[in-house]
């Protein structure tokens, strides 16, 4: 047989323990039955011979009865005055099987009870015999006890084995969780990229077409330079979302998105209709690339949503960089918006996708975002990231 068929039997059989068994106890006790009528073939011998080997039937179920039930016929054979050796070994490994099977099988206290049992019933059959010395105490306690420390051994490695293979199954889970968790992550820091760069441009984009579609006619030159315009932005959106998405042949010595870019935003606000005006304290170079890039898209969505919801209302926009922070204000003098799109502390639910994005990039930087209509009209939005506490990439 091959190893390859070799193994296939032993997981057949590993499968089929009750079938083992079964099998196993009938060779016993057909074997035992055998040697009895090879004997003086008494019926009592043969019905002692089937005590001691049936109860093999029982070793993974029931293996502290197997033991009394065997090991009391071998205390009734002796005691009736016969040599269970003469009648051959079938009787003997039956025994010795159901020792070991109970110290494997069955739980510490009562593989316990079975080897003392076996002890009892083997010493407590030998004042019956011929021979009554010290070697035979010796000898029938090794046979005793030698199979159920084997048996104990090989429990006690089993339990090992299959707590190995607990941990390995929950550490390969937590691998797996881990690993979707790193996934969701990315499609998340993914999908505010596309959606600063989508809402930035298309808004941009539309507002632009929106003012050549009243000049086009009376101004014929500045509407192509809008269009020109449209042109590039868009062309420039779509290169930094290919950029964004990895795609292949896109070179990556194109322009991050930036603090120190803040000035191209605002004049692209500018040339859209929003009036900004840009105030940066402090140096926006060597900044974490995390913080540098959520600052930034940060400024991008409030300048965007002022486009969208306030377009041509004065805006100012503070950028204030010291040691241990990044600290941002943009406020617009517009209409105020409805509450719906605000996001107060507590009812992200109610937010905007923009205003939750913005929120989701300072928290993951360590800080905070707040958004909300001013006293008096418009809208501000304040963001607080650390410099010292950015550990995740926006």
């Amino acid at each position: 047989m091959t190893d390859d068929g070799a193994g296939a039997l032993a997981q057949w059989l590993r499968a089929r323990p009750r079938l083992v068994d079964f099998t196993v106890a009938a060779v016993l006790v057909a074997l035992g039955a055998g040697q009895v009528m090879a004997g003086d073939g008494a019926a009592t011998a043969l019905i002692v011979s089937v005590a001691m080997t049936a109860p093999v039937v029982w070793r993974r179920r029931r293996p502290l009865l197997a033991v009394l039930i065997g090991w009391s016929a071998l205390f009734v054979e002796e005691g009736l005055g016969a040599d269970v050796t003469s009648q051959g070994y079938a009787a003997v490994i039956a025994l010795i099987l159901t020792v070991y099977s109970v110290a494997v099988y069955a739980p510490l206290r009562r593989a316990l009870v079975g080897l003392v049992a076996a002890l009892a019933l083997v010493w407590g059959a030998i004042p019956f015999a011929a021979s009554q010395t010290v070697a035979d105490f010796a000898f029938t306690g090794l046979i005793t006890l030698a199979p159920w420390l084997a048996g104990r051994t090989i429990r006690d490695r089993q339990l090992r084995i299959t707590e190995l293979r607990r941990l390995a199954r929950e550490l390969e889970h937590e691998r797996e969780e881990r690993a979707r968790e790193a996934r969701d992550a990315e499609r998340s820091r993914i999908a505010r990229e596309m959606h600063d760069v989508l809402a930035h441009t298309v808004s941009v984009v539309v507002v632009q077409l929106g003012a050549v579609e009243h000049i086009v006619e009376s101004d014929p030159g500045t509407a192509r330079s809008v269009v020109a315009s449209v042109r590039a932005t868009a062309k420039s959106a779509l290169v930094e979302l290919r950029f964004l998405l990895g795609l292949d042949g896109v070179p990556a010595a194109g322009p991050r998105p930036s603090l120190a870019r803040l000035g191209d935003l605002a004049d692209d606000m500018r040339a859209a209709g929003v009036p900004v005006e840009l105030t940066v304290r402090g140096s926006v170079d060597g900044l974490p690339s995390a913080v540098d890039l959520a600052a930034y898209r940060i400024v991008q969505e409030s300048l965007t949503n002022v486009m969208r919801h306030a377009t041509g209302a004065p805006t100012r926009a503070l950028v204030v960089v010291d040691e241990d922070a990044v600290r941002l204000t943009v406020e617009d003098d517009g209409a105020t918006r409805p509450a719906s799109r605000v996001h107060p502390p507590g009812a992200p639910e109610r937010a905007g996708y923009g205003l939750i994005g913005m929120a989701e990039r300072a928290r993951l930087c360590g800080g905070d975002l707040e958004a909300g209509p001013r006293p008096g009209g418009g809208f501000r939005v304040r963001a607080w990231l650390p410099l010292v506490r950015a550990v995740s990439a926006a």
